[in-house]
């Protein structure tokens, strides 16, 4: 469809198809991973997603400090990617899981791990 208005630029050329490199998601295999691993796959995607946020300071459980809002978020992108969206019922997690990578980690290792009932009756 033509128009009378002139445009102010130049038209940008079309993306050749496959040129980008697909992108590799560090939560691919969460769900068979450690409390340890899952805290480096968290801290990696924090870091790719906000690389302004600083991980220097230490929580009490020694790994890196995050707000509790960065926590929920990386718990729901965890859901997202085992198609959990609901991944935990963040009333039942105590405060101190969501003030580090370390707890968040164990938060979800659990999430993704339960243990069964006749297991915590004995």
């Amino acid at each position: 469809m033509k128009s009378d208005i002139a445009a102010p630029g130049a038209i940008a050329p079309p993306k050749p198809a496959g040129a980008a490199a697909p992108a590799v998601d560090p939560l691919a295999a969460v769900r068979s991973h450690s409390v340890s691993e899952l805290e480096a796959d968290l801290g990696s995607l924090l870091r790719s997603a906000q690389p302004s946020c600083p991980l220097q300071e230490k929580a009490p459980d020694g790994s890196p400090r995050v707000p509790s809002l960065i926590s929920v978020w990386l718990i729901s992108q965890v859901g997202k990617a085992v198609g959990r969206p609901k991944l935990v019922n963040l009333s039942k997690v105590r405060r101190d899981d969501l003030r580090s990578l370390g707890g968040v980690a164990r938060v979800v290792h659990r999430a993704l791990h339960p243990v069964p009932s006749e297991a915590k009756a004995s």
